[in-house]
C-alpha cells in the first residue's frame, strides 16, 4: 500500500498563504483518506492521476514493469494527463471528490478515522525490501535483482535450472527482461536458458522487454536470436511495443 497523504498543516504554508483553489484542493485530498473504502479502483486511479499531475506536473517516471500491474495502471492514469496545467488538475480533483461524495463540503461529513489511500500519493517506486543475501537467492530472484554473477554460478552448478519457471510460467529470462536486468539477462542466455521460452500466456522475454519499453533488453534479446513469436492472443512483440523506438528496433530485426 502506498504512503498516506502528506499532512498539509505541517507544511510551511498556512491557509492565508494559499489561494482559494489550493485550500480546496488540500481539503479534498484530506477527505479522500476518509472515503477510500467507498470508491472503486477506477475512481481511485482517476484521483491518483490528478493528484500527481497537480503536485508534480508531467509524469517523467519510467513505466513500471509488465509484472507490476498496479504500478502500470497508476502510471497510465498519471501519464494520460500529460501537459495538463496544475490548476486545471486541482480543479478536476476537487470536482471529482464532490461528485463521489456530494455531501462533502457542506460540513455534514464527520471524520470517521483516517484510512491510507493507496491512490493518493506514490512515487511509483518499489516498496523497501529486506536486505538480500545474494548467495541464497534462487535463479529467478537473482534474475529479478540483476545479479548476473549469481545467475551464472547457479547455471554452472545446476544446468537444469535453465528450465526453471515460477507458477505463472515465467523463466529467469522473463524476470530479467521485465526489470531490464541486462547483466542477468546476458548470464541467463549464455547459460543456456531458452531465449524463446513462453509463459502461461504464450509470451516470450522479448514480449516483456518490448511492452515495457526496455531498449537495452530488447536489443540484447534480438542480438541473441529471439524470435517474433505470437502469444495466445496473436500478438507479436511488435504488436506490444511500448513506443516507436522499440517498434523500429523490432521491425529492423525482421
Amino acid at each position: 500500500m502506498a504512503e498516506a497523504l502528506p499532512e498539509y498543516p505541517d507544511s510551511d504554508f498556512s491557509d492565508e498563504d494559499l489561494s482559494p483553489l489550493d485550500i480546496s484542493f488540500n481539503k479534498a485530498t484530506d477527505h479522500v483518506r476518509k472515503i477510500t473504502s467507498k470508491l472503486n479502483n477506477g475512481q481511485l486511479l482517476e484521483l491518483y492521476g490528478l493528484f500527481k499531475q497537480s503536485t508534480e506536473g508531467n509524469c517523467n517516471t519510467p513505466k513500471p514493469g509488465w509484472l507490476d500491474g498496479r504500478g502500470r495502471k497508476k502510471w497510465e492514469a498519471w501519464k494520460t494527463l500529460l501537459d495538463m496545467p496544475s490548476d486545471e488538475a486541482k480543479e478536476k480533483y476537487v470536482a471529482l471528490v464532490e461528485k463521489y461524495d456530494p455531501e462533502w463540503g457542506d460540513g455534514s461529513v464527520e471524520n470517521k478515522g483516517d484510512k491510507e489511500a493507496w491512490v493518493a500519493v506514490s512515487s511509483l517506486r518499489y516498496s523497501p525490501e529486506p536486505e538480500l543475501v545474494h548467495n541464497e537467492l534462487s535463479i529467478l530472484e537473482a534474475a529479478r535483482e540483476d545479479l548476473g554473477d549469481r545467475v551464472k554460478d547457479l547455471l554452472t552448478q545446476y544446468p537444469e535450472l535453465k528450465n526453471k519457471k515460477d507458477e505463472d510460467g515465467l523463466s529467469a529470462l522473463h524476470w530479467a527482461a521485465d526489470r531490464d536486468a541486462v547483466s542477468a539477462l546476458t548470464a541467463a542466455v549464455e547459460g543456456g536458458c531458452d531465449i524463446n521460452a513462453t509463459d502461461d500466456s504464450g509470451q516470450t522475454a522479448l514480449h516483456y522487454a518490448a511492452s515495457c519499453g526496455h531498449v537495452s533488453s530488447t536489443k540484447l534479446l534480438i542480438k541473441y536470436g529471439a524470435a517474433m513469436l505470437k502469444d495466445e492472443e496473436g500478438n507479436t512483440p511488435i504488436d506490444l511495443a511500448a513506443d516507436d523506438e522499440i517498434r523500429n528496433i523490432l521491425e529492423g530485426a525482421q
